[in-house]
């Protein structure tokens, strides 16, 4: 970029920060030899800080910046820092001031200008439409933006009242919690930001760390990341992301920590996976407040709760009552779904099937790291030139016919068939099982069946009424039977 050498902003040649120190010594010096003759030390002071604030101010220095450099300087060393912000205060209000006709003004007015002018002076404020609370940070440094708490509403109170802004607690409050205050979407400014994709595929290498043989999990997983990136973007103000993955194996097998990983550092805050589904407005709030939810253990939910979670996952936003509210608030959804379960058999609604893309691996690779940055900007890219994502139909049926053997079975006839070689197949020469051991096998695969007396011996009737041949032996009951 060229320079204006006939109205430069900064020092030509110099990096923003050095052209910023070079202006305020530069003002410095200026008010150092403009005061030179005063004799009395303590006026001279003050009369070099009152100067140099109203230099500063000129310059186009922030009054933070200039305020914090002054504390450093030793002519100053007399001064208080409150006495120091104090000066550059009142120096910087004057453009505020000017403005104002304060002859007619109530101070009630005049009051509500001065906080306003106090609080952009001196920090850069945000609502965050997430968490729905406001975010600050402090100028003049590199500060990063925190929660705006009671106990920093509270010294923003009392640093005000010291720069002589006769703000309260109420005063503050009620410009912090005004539509003054800019909104920010912390989702949509991380994709906003993304560098230009290169090109290459990232979204297939992140699924293929799932090592499973099922041949449709990489297109099914990477429709469900476009799904959720669209609906952080707002894409469709008529449907919520339906569709979960849900990630069956062993334990162990780094189901969790994939979950995880699927975002960013920066939005590491923005993921949970200990959410009860017990309590419906926690569930609301975390779905309008929450950018991924990993439903851990999804088999600890109940009958009753699975419908519920195929219910709240068509949705797109939700309407809920904030603590000690008067009315209903509506707010956007933005929360995606997804899951982990160590049950082979965790579906129990097979009518909402197709809303879960059940997947099983033996173990999942978590090595190494991602690059977040291409990884998103493809999602970002693909959403741009008009990628689908959302599941079509046949995509549907699909996912509906290759979730049947992960339905949970609550019958033993059912159990038998989908385990073990049917009577007339069951070659005459097949070695004897013995029950406990079918049993065993039986409980191995629908971990959800428990093995007691009482499902021994029934599991034993069972057989015997299907037709299969049966001993008695020094270990119990045994029979000609073959796993499938």
């Amino acid at each position: 970029m060229s320079i204006d050498y006939n109205n430069p902003q900064e020092v030509p040649g110099m990096s923003e920060a050095d052209s910023k120190l070079k202006r305020f010594h530069c003002c410095l010096d200026e008010m150092l030899e403009k005061y030179r003759d005063q004799k009395d030390d303590e006026l001279y002071a003050v009369s070099v800080l009152e100067g140099l604030a109203d230099g500063c101010n000129r310059m186009g220095l922030s009054q933070e910046f200039s305020a914090r450099m002054a504390g450093m300087q030793y002519v100053f060393s007399s001064i208080g820092d409150d006495a120091i912000k104090a000066v550059f205060h009142t120096a910087y209000l004057k453009k505020y001031l000017k403005k104002i006709p304060l002859k007619y003004m109530k101070n009630s007015a005049l009051l509500t200008f001065k906080t306003e002018a106090y609080m952009k002076e001196h920090y850069e404020l945000r609502l965050n439409v997430m968490t729905n609370t406001p975010e600050y940070r402090q100028l003049g440094g590199l500060y990063s933006f925190g929660e705006l708490d009671d106990k920093t509403r509270k010294t923003m109170t009392i640093n005000a009242l010291k720069a002589g802004v006769d703000s309260w607690d109420r005063d503050l409050n009620r410009y912090l919690e005004s539509s003054l205050i800019p909104t920010y979407e912390p989702l949509m400014e991380y994709i906003s930001q993304l560098p230009r994709w290169d090109g290459k595929d990232r979204i297939t290498s992140l699924a293929n760390r799932v090592k499973t043989d099922d041949k449709y999990w990489a297109d099914h997983f990477h429709k469900w990341m476009l799904s959720m990136v669209a609906q952080w973007l707002h894409l469709n103000t008529q449907h919520g992301n339906a569709i979960v993955p849900l990630l069956i194996g062993p334990q162990g097998s780094g189901k969790t920590t994939f979950c995880r990983k699927l975002l960013p550092e920066e939005l590491q805050r923005y993921y949970n996976d200990n959410l009860p589904l017990k309590n419906e407005k926690d569930i609301y709030d975390s779905m309008s407040s929450l950018a991924l939810i990993n439903i851990d253990e999804f088999d600890a939910l109940s009958r009753s709760q699975q419908p519920i979670l195929k219910y709240l996952l068509s949705k797109h936003d939700v309407k809920m009552r904030a603590i000690y509210g008067k009315k209903m608030e509506q707010r956007q959804r933005f929360a995606s779904f997804i899951a982990t379960t160590n049950n082979l058999h965790p579906l129990t609604d097979p009518t909402g099937s197709r809303r879960f893309v059940c997947v099983y691996a033996d173990t999942i690779d978590n090595s190494g790291k991602l690059n977040y940055k291409q990884l998103y900007a493809q999602l970002k890219r693909e959403l741009d030139r008009g990628e689908r994502y959302w599941f079509s139909d046949k995509d549907n049926a699909r996912i509906m016919q290759s979730n049947e053997k992960y339905q949970k079975v609550l019958d033993f006839p059912t159990m038998i068939a989908k385990t073990f070689v049917p009577v007339k197949e069951t070659p005459a020469n097949a070695a004897y099982m013995l029950l406990v051991d079918i049993m065993n096998v039986i409980t191995g695969k629908y971990t959800e069946t428990k093995m007691t007396n009482g499902s021994i011996m029934a599991m034993g009737k069972l057989l015997k009424s299907m037709g299969y041949e049966h001993k008695k032996t020094s270990r119990g009951a045994a029979y000609r039977i073959v796993t499938l």
